[in-house]
């Protein structure tokens, strides 16, 4: 049963020799807590210090197409999502009801580096470029948190090499702006898609193949930039404008859909690095990140998307990976006949989830040309462009992919009932519509969403081992147990009671000490659709009461009289597993008759 656990805690039990220290409560929380690590902490920006954002940007971030541009859409949508913020910039738009922080470095025209081609804002032409008019606006009062930079289009419009503007030009204005900001978070765009657009002569769209290669090294730059600790990251503003139906007639500027679009992916990505209290967003495998692969022309039948699958023999490297297309990081072999290419090739690589989070939702970020089926953990999670029903090596895609679909990251949203702690594995198979077709390609960004996990502590009071956890987020979650640390699929529900107290669930139990440790977890199942049905057996001495696990905190209550003759009182446990359920004896008794019941106690 896939669950999501809370930290182990180990602990005598019903015969156990002692009761352990919690070690390993506090070890594997302050693990599980550095896949969260970030800089935008929500709760450090309040309205006497609010979040500085700067957007800086050509004129698709400038007002000179659609004043406000995407930051007209991104106000309302960081708002309401508990970002207490203000623009920074020497530009100001005009002002709506719902966009007020209309302050921006968005420079119609702007290049990254020298010389600028087109003047704006007092700039003459040779001087509007970000390196020059960023360093300007970044003064000693102008420190901002958070930059949101937008620049390439007219780089790549005007023929600029696609590397050079990448690993030069943009590590250059990074690095800038770490110099005035050190501690600033930096979400660089890639940009929108020139391959439809009109402009100049010749036009952009001459050189529409080099976006796709920016894209790919502007991911590369990202990646190595946090690898050295330095808080850079991107927003898929090419995959979020995916049609030119997005754009206005010149193929170049969104229109409302595509700005919204693009704030829609600005939120996205910064609610990625922000840490808050009431929910979590956890980026698990970034973009361009290295993958193992078999590109041999090998059916791996089904057992290869299994963890325990042994890929030590597959070779490695940094996606995008495939063959003749434009971003390709990672050429990976088709056979050594071009006119009958391998169909299939497939992918593995492993994540670490924290053991105190409740994901229930994967985002998947998955390019593919053409067809694609994501497993995680050995299950099947995900098809795209396959036909329904099984998938073996020769199955091929539905359709074949063209355009800027190649390069575009498809989105969706994956429901899950929790991920296991610890390691897991996304392993995807791509498949080709056809031998003869020209390109392969794959790459996959991978988020998780959820919520805290109740914390669960254990104490000890005299010969009683009590464990707790709040009540407030606790749908969803069983007590469970074990005696292996390294099984946990052997370990069984704890039924109860579930004992309220000060806002907080309590299980207790007797401490024994004349057998192994056990450890308790809080694992995740969800909650039943169907209420508990209590069953009966009645015997000359004793009345046997028993229900499924999947019931495990609903407690057995008694009372002698319906409704109100009498009190319901919780009948004494623990409750132990047994056949399948749980169970429970409660000795005849002569005197007013009885009645029982199964209740959940609610905070």
């Amino acid at each position: 049963m896939p669950g999501k656990y809370e930290p182990l805690i180990p602990a005598g039990r019903l015969g156990r020799p002692r009761l352990r220290s919690c070690l390993w409560l506090a070890l594997v929380w302050a693990l599980a807590g550095t896949a969260l690590r970030a800089d935008l902490v929500l709760t450090n920006y309040t309205a006497s210090r609010p979040l500085k954002v700067m957007a800086s940007g050509d004129s698709i971030t400038d007002d000179s197409s659609i004043s406000g541009a995407w930051r007209l859409y991104l106000q309302p949508l960081l708002q309401t999502n508990g970002y207490t913020f203000t623009n920074l910039g020497r530009w100001i738009s005009t002002p709506t009801p719902t966009f007020t922080l209309t302050r921006h470095e968005g420079m119609d025209g702007a290049v990254i580096a020298s010389p600028g081609l087109s003047p704006a804002h007092g700039y003459p032409a040779s001087s509007n470029y970000a390196r020059l008019t960023l360093a300007d606006a970044l003064t000693n009062n102008v420190t901002p948190d958070l930059f949101l930079i937008d620049l390439g289009v007219n780089d790549m419009g005007r023929g600029r090499n696609p590397y050079f503007v990448a690993t030069n030009d943009m590590a250059a204005l990074l690095d800038l702006i770490f110099a005035k900001a050190p501690a600033a978070n930096i979400i660089v765009g890639k940009p929108t898609s020139i391959t439809y657009a009109s402009i100049l002569s010749p036009p952009y769209s001459t050189y529409g193949t080099n976006m796709p290669i920016f894209c790919a090294a502007l991911q590369s730059l990202a990646n190595a930039r946090r690898a050295q600790g330095q808080n850079v990251y991107v927003a898929d503003l090419f995959s979020a404008v995916s049609s030119p139906s997005m754009m206005k007639s010149d193929g170049t500027h969104p229109i409302g859909a595509g700005l919204s679009a693009m704030a829609n992916e600005w939120l996205f990505r910064i609610a990625a690095i922000t840490v808050r209290t009431d929910r979590v967003v956890t980026p698990f495998i970034a973009g361009g990140s290295n993958w193992k692969y078999s590109d041999q022309g090998l059916d791996l039948g089904t057992n290869w998307a299994q963890p325990q699958y042994d890929d030590s023999a597959w070779a490695e490297g940094p996606a995008r990976l495939g063959y003749n297309l434009a971003g390709i990081t990672t050429t990976v072999s088709f056979g050594t006949n071009s006119g009958n290419k391998h169909l299939t090739t497939y992918f593995r690589r492993a994540f670490v989830a924290p053991a105190n989070v409740l994901y229930t939702n994967l985002n998947l970020r998955l390019n593919r040309v053409d067809g694609a089926i994501v497993w995680l953990n050995g299950r099947e999670i995900f098809r795209a462009n396959l036909p329904s029903g099984p998938a073996s090596f020769p199955t091929r895609a539905s359709s074949s992919i063209l355009g800027d679909l190649m390069h575009d990251y498809f989105p969706t949203n994956v429901p899950i009932a929790g991920l296991p702690p610890g390691t897991n594995v996304i392993a995807v198979e791509v498949h080709k519509f056809s031998p003869t077709q020209l390109s392969l390609s794959f790459d996959l960004e991978l988020f998780g969403s959820g919520v805290f996990a109740p914390r669960l502590a254990a104490s000890r009071a005299g010969a009683d081992f009590t464990l707790r956890w709040p009540a407030t987020n606790n749908a969803g979650f069983i007590l469970v147990s074990g005696t292996n640390l390294f099984q946990p699929a052997t370990w069984s529900p704890l039924g109860g009671p579930y004992l309220l107290n000060g806002g907080f669930y309590e299980y207790r139990e007797p401490l024994i000490q004349s057998q192994a440790a056990s450890f308790y977890r809080l694992q995740y199942v969800g909650v039943p659709a169907t209420g508990p049905k209590l069953a009966f057996v009645l015997a000359s001495n004793a009345l046997g009461l028993s229900w499924a696990t999947d019931f495990a905190g609903f407690n057995l209550e008694t009372c002698t009289g319906l409704p109100s003759a009498g009190a319901w009182q919780t009948v004494a446990g623990p409750y132990p597993p047994s056949n399948g359920g749980f169970g429970l004896s409660v000795p005849s008794a002569t005197g007013p008759q009885q009645f029982f019941r199964l209740r959940k106690p609610l905070p």
